[in-house]
């Protein structure tokens, strides 16, 4: 048997179930777009491009797009930006314990995001939640209407709990770019009187800027697939507050049954993810 056919059969298993959880399911969601029709319809209405156009006009589409970039935007500053001072901080601050405090940092990566978000569901309480507790204690006033209940803050709420979960991850990652990074680079700096914050941002960072563009790739685009935190957290609310276009593509199909809509705006999020997983792994290839 040749390498080809014996490579060509080792594939199979995998094409097999790509094809079953991934190619088939996309296949059906574009070709459902062009249709009409609810979640229990015996018949389909033949719409053509009515659902996208459907989207265009739709407030809430561009709601839910806004704070898809928003929680994008955000998750680099919060995720990349901490965890890149977090993992500079372990490869050359400390100089003990950082297996330790890398454990800690990256434990919340772990845990299932259903399960953080209930412990932040406890936290954002207004009644038993230790936030709330926090700041009185501070001696300021927590909002009036709930940490996620007030829609002015309910999407930086959210902000932070992702940021509480991801950042670990962006730091292991960041801080496996930098301890492949030589010594000499340092020591050459230091003669020419970069060290410290300086030596870190003419150094470390045009070293790392690969890694740290697969970074903020695999970041924006967890930020484009968030959907179990905010379906916990907020279902979408308060007033659309903090919908976001996977919990929005729920509400039409299981809540509103228009799945034709709800395949519309699917077959916009695949486009948005393909072109993000695209871009991810060009950058790949050049880290």
């Amino acid at each position: 048997m040749s390498f080809g056919l014996s490579s060509a059969i080792l594939l199979v298993p995998a094409l097999l179930v790509c094809s079953v959880f991934i190619f088939i399911p996309a296949i059906l969601a574009i070709f459902g777009s062009l249709f009409e029709f609810g979640l229990t319809s015996q018949s389909w209405k033949w719409v053509g491009a009515g659902n996208y156009i459907r989207a265009f006009y739709d407030p809430i589409f561009w709601t839910a797009l806004r704070n898809n970039l928003i929680i994008v935007v955000g998750s680099i500053i919060l995720q990349v930006g901490i965890g890149c001072v977090l993992a500079a901080i372990l490869d050359r601050g400390l100089p003990h314990g950082s297996t330790v405090f890398r454990t800690i940092i990256f434990m919340p990566m772990i845990i299932s995001s259903v399960a953080v978000a209930l412990i932040w569901l406890i936290i954002f309480d207004p009644n038993i939640g230790i936030l709330n507790a926090v700041v009185k204690l501070l001696g300021f006033a927590p909002p009036s209407l709930g940490w996620l209940g007030d829609p002015s803050i309910s999407i930086w709420m959210v902000l932070v709990v992702a940021a509480w979960q991801g950042t670990g991850f962006m730091m292991v990652l960041i801080l496996a770019g930098l301890q492949g990074l030589s010594e000499d680079l340092y020591e050459a700096a230091a003669l020419d009187g970069a060290t410290g914050v300086k030596a870190f941002w003419y150094i470390t960072l045009p070293s790392i800027r690969n890694v740290l563009l697969v970074a903020v790739l695999i970041t924006t685009i967890g930020g484009f697939k968030v959907f179990d935190l905010i379906f916990v957290l907020t279902q979408g609310g308060p007033a659309n507050a903090t919908q976001v276009l996977g919990t929005y593509v729920y509400l039409q199909a299981f809540n509103l049954t228009n799945m034709g809509y709800a395949n519309a705006i699917s077959v916009v999020l695949l486009a948005i993810a393909l072109l993000l997983g695209w871009m991810q792994l060009s950058a790949s290839r050049r880290a």
